[in-house]
């Protein structure tokens, strides 16, 4: 296969200017909170478009189609709507963190201090696993969108991305994710607002309205029974991720608090729109019963064939920046992870001098590793997600619970993580993934709520605001 230079050099150029931009705000960098989680510092602004750069994955602009693809509008509204609302969801949330744990880095502070060691344990066992798996589905969704519209061989697209993004976040962790976030964002809006119509223009929106009413009908109706079953299983799916995402808490540690209902609302409704725009190209490809041999590469090979050459370009610039920002803040969300609540825990009294030496050698070890997992493209983004999900929805109600209910007892926490998690995961290789999902968030909060209730602990929010005092780096 020839490489396509100038394609690769469009990315180099756009890297670059990631990488520049990274190093005039690392030099302001002071201390490791910096790195890891800019306490307090942001305000709408760069709050709202660090969630927004963070939550616009490529899951966003890849697997949304592919869901919309699969299950038809409901697909589609189950993958946009239900993943904004987790954001909105996770406001309440954000605001209870500022009240009961204000000196806290991570969502591991949660589980040390609210719960006992076996939990914490898992949780961070769980979380980790977490983070690497929707690490490798952004890299493999790197790969696919190069290789698919720019024949940049899939391998070679992976390492590019991973390369470029090691550095930048290298250089300034949470503060160069953050302030390179907001042009970002402006990059992805492009192929929002942009590439849709560019295709709805070339097709006509009524053309494909009754090609898919003529070739498969199920996908316009309502009441499809996959369809209703994904948009029930949604919810659990991306409010667990949300809330057990470090990426999530880093940002509810650095907003100020003043602001968190407002930013956390406003980066919830703005995500909406992106999924729904994205996912209607699927809809192209139903009516003209055109797809790739890999259906999560449905939405850019409809910008390929019907958006013409602007389109293409601003698909590529657009979804690559949404690519590189959330590997970006998932490498550090797991580096703040891994630092906090491991390495503090056996070295605790590392030198101020070194933190940020070690924090940014983590970056660098944790990038590669993920790179290198990266290269075997071993499933579909959705797949990935959905097979995460069934994690995710097992912690949805410790973590909740956790915050706002005192009586929530960490024996009868565990056992509902790991039989959610345990049966879960049996109904999703028996029955279905969609089903698997739902189980485990319901067993996680039947096992919590009636477990709880009738052993009730009496926990002391004082543990929570004391905690992190004694950790607190100048």
């Amino acid at each position: 296969m020839n490489i396509p230079w100038g394609n690769v050099f469009i990315i180099l150029l756009l890297g670059a200017a990631f990488i520049i931009s990274s190093w005039f705000i690392s030099r302001k960098l002071s201390s490791v909170d910096d790195y890891i989680s800019g306490r307090g510092k942001l305000g709408v602004a760069f709050g709202t478009t660090s969630l927004l750069a963070f939550w616009i994955t490529g899951n966003t602009i890849m697997a949304g189609p592919e869901a919309a693809y699969v299950d038809g509008v409901l697909g589609a509204l189950g993958y946009g709507i239900m993943a904004g609302v987790a954001v909105f969801a996770f406001a309440p949330l954000a605001r209870r963190i500022h009240q009961v744990l204000p000196n806290g880095r991570t969502v591991g502070d949660l589980f040390k201090n609210r719960f006992d060691r076996k939990n914490y344990i898992l949780f961070l066992i769980m979380a980790f696993v977490w983070v690497f798996g929707f690490l490798m589905t952004q890299g493999i969704g790197g790969g696919l969108l190069l290789e698919q519209i720019f024949s940049v061989p899939y391998e070679l697209a992976v390492i590019l991305t991973f390369l470029i993004v090691i550095i930048y976040s290298t250089m300034g962790g949470f503060s160069s994710v953050t302030g390179i976030a907001f042009f970002q964002v402006m990059l992805i809006l492009v192929v929002v607002i942009v590439v849709p119509p560019i295709v709805y223009f070339t097709v006509g929106a009524t053309p494909v309205y009754e090609g898919m009413m003529q070739v498969n009908p199920d996908s316009l109706n309502l009441l499809n029974q996959p369809g209703l079953l994904f948009l029930f299983a949604a919810p659990a799916m991306f409010i667990g991720e949300v809330f057990m995402d470090n990426t999530f808490w880093q940002r509810a540690y650095a907003v100020r608090r003043d602001k968190i209902m407002g930013i956390f609302s406003l980066a919830g409704i703005g995500w909406i729109f992106v999924p729904l725009a994205v996912a209607s190209l699927a809809f192209v490809a139903i009516s003209t019963q055109q797809a790739p041999d890999q259906v999560n590469q449905v939405a850019p090979y409809i910008a390929e064939i019907y958006g013409g050459q602007f389109a293409k370009w601003a698909f590529l610039v657009g979804v690559w920046a949404a690519l590189a920002s959330t590997i970006a803040a998932l490498i550090n969300a797991l580096v703040s992870l891994i630092y906090n609540d491991v390495y503090l825990k056996i070295k605790p009294n590392t030198e101020g001098k070194n933190q940020i030496k070690v924090v940014r050698m983590m970056t660098l070890v944790i990038g590669v590793v993920a790179l290198l997992f990266s290269l075997p493209q071993l499933t579909s983004m959705l797949q990935m997600l959905l097979f995460l999900g069934v994690v995710n929805a097992a912690f949805i109600f410790p973590i909740t619970f956790g915050l706002f209910w005192k009586k929530l007892n960490v024996n009868v926490t565990f056992t509902a993580s790991v039989v959610a998690i345990a049966v879960g995961y049996v109904v999703y290789f028996t029955i279905g993934d969609l089903q698997g999902i739902v189980t485990s968030g319901w067993l996680s909060f039947l096992i919590c709520w009636i477990g709880s209730l009738l052993m009730p602990a009496n926990f002391n929010w004082k543990t929570l605001k004391d905690a992190g005092k004694e950790e607190e780096v100048s």
